[in-house]
């Protein structure tokens, strides 16, 4: 069979349409832009007011809004928009808007998550709902949402991004390792929910990712060393960095036909943590 390819030789994405919540920097930006470069028409989405009991500043309004500038210049169209993803009206209004603006839904891409660490005694309910509801619920919501108009099409990717902290017990980390597991558990049960329809759900585990809010989490604890090199030290790869693109690439191959056969599928990106 002849499937199109695109100049990279990658199966062409062009022609689809992709919701990425969490959009508006680092992980959730860096797979916006790796569609877009491959034809797909963007919609991310992104909260931009920043949580209590994080410890570090979440995407801006203004980024939000360079991201979308960004995006137009790949030779794309996309658009951007708020949307707290524990709300289930804003989630409702997101969707809507990208079915209105686009037509069709074909990809989406639960990337929205926050993290915080705090000793198991010290771990209050708000930090508790903070966490578990932007990574766990805000994955159920988005995907509650997407399902319907994927249906009527009889096709249609979701891919979420988890983490090592679901497959691994992590310390002072209970309320994010138990909202990652979540994410795994409900990949796998949509994944069955959702076959007889054409509908592929999907998981992505990073390991220890560059990102400035790593300097925030080793500020809350009082770590004093490298945050990259603290929080990545299980990694076996230990002359790479995991970067946000590559958990980009990793995405683009679940979305594309390479993995038409692919669902239910846990896929780590974490430099071999998991292999120990």
């Amino acid at each position: 069979m002849n499937r199109k390819m695109d100049r990279e030789g990658h199966q062409s994405l062009a022609g689809r349409s992709a919701l990425i919540t969490g959009g508006a920097r680092n992980i959730g930006l860096a797979i916006a832009k790796e569609m877009a470069s491959r034809g797909v028409t963007v919609a991310i989405a992104d909260s931009c007011h920043d949580l209590e009991t994080v410890p570090y500043a979440l995407a801006s309004a203004d980024q939000l809004a360079r991201a979308v500038d960004e995006l137009t210049r790949l030779e794309g169209r996309a658009i951007g928009m708020l949307c707290d993803v524990r709300d289930e009206g804003q989630v409702q209004e997101t969707v809507d808007r990208v079915i209105q603006e686009f037509g069709h839904l074909d990809i989406l891409v639960n990337n929205a998550g926050v993290g915080s660490l705090y000793p198991i005694q010290e771990l209050t309910e708000k930090a508790w709902n903070e966490v578990v509801d932007v990574c766990l619920k805000g994955t159920f919501l988005c995907s509650k949402f997407a399902v319907p108009p994927m249906i009527r099409q009889r096709t249609g990717r979701i891919i979420n991004i988890a983490s090592v902290a679901g497959l691994r017990g992590l310390g002072f980390s209970a309320h994010y390792c138990a909202a990652k597991h979540g994410v795994i558990g409900l990949t796998r049960a949509l994944a069955v929910e959702l076959a007889d329809h054409g509908i592929q759900v999907l998981a992505v585990c990073p390991g220890t990712v560059e990102s400035p809010s790593l300097q925030g989490l080793a500020s809350q604890v009082g770590l004093e060393v490298n945050p990259y090199e603290h929080f990545s030290q299980r990694h076996l790869l230990k002359d790479r960095r995991i970067t946000p693109r590559d958990i980009a690439e990793a995405v683009c191959w679940l979305a594309s036909g390479e993995c038409r056969c692919l669902t239910g599928t846990i896929l780590t990106v974490d430099a071999g943590w998991t292999a120990q």
